[in-house]
């Protein structure tokens, strides 16, 4: 089973500071509790944030998608970051 990740820039204004802690809590619960295979997550390219945070809890960048999503003022990439598995190290 697969699973996306994913929220709007507005959505992670309201998230809680210990963000890295979440994310570890969600990818530990997709392959722990629900058995998931492949996690993966998207960001804008221009938010270093975000793809900073997908790094730090352990995600792999798998690239860049051209023209994902449609604003008031044009296209817009997305970048796609993921992790497997048997890459997941949860930690204590």
């Amino acid at each position: 089973m697969i699973s996306r990740v994913g929220s709007s820039q507005r959505e992670t204004r309201s998230w809680p500071h210990p963000l890295r802690t979440s994310g570890r809590q969600l990818l530990a619960h997709g392959f722990g509790k629900l058995g998931l295979h492949r996690i993966h997550a998207t960001c804008d390219p221009r938010n270093l944030g975000s793809s900073r945070v997908l790094s730090k809890i352990g995600m792999t960048c798998a690239g860049r998608l051209r023209d994902t999503v449609l604003l008031h003022d044009g296209w817009r990439d997305s970048m796609i970051f993921s992790s497997l598995e048997e890459e997941w190290r949860p930690t204590a």
